[in-house]
């Protein structure tokens, strides 16, 4: 596994994300035509953000 001088070579390629249309994000995936950030062109819903979802009260277990 290389993490110096020649793995600074795959920074040279062409742009991965571009700026999302909907939310304004830098998360746009060209290939894939879907927004990581929003899922624009995924959905025509928003995506639920992670921290919204990781935050949930956890109901507990009743013992019986």
């Amino acid at each position: 596994m290389v993490k110096g001088t020649t793995s600074f070579g795959r920074h040279s390629r062409g742009k991965t994300h571009i700026r999302c249309r909907r939310c304004g994000r830098h998360a746009y995936h060209i290939r894939k035509k879907r927004c990581a950030a929003c899922g624009y062109g995924r959905s025509s819903k928003l995506k639920k953000p992670l921290r919204l979802i990781l935050s949930k009260p956890v109901s507990p277990r009743s013992k019986g």
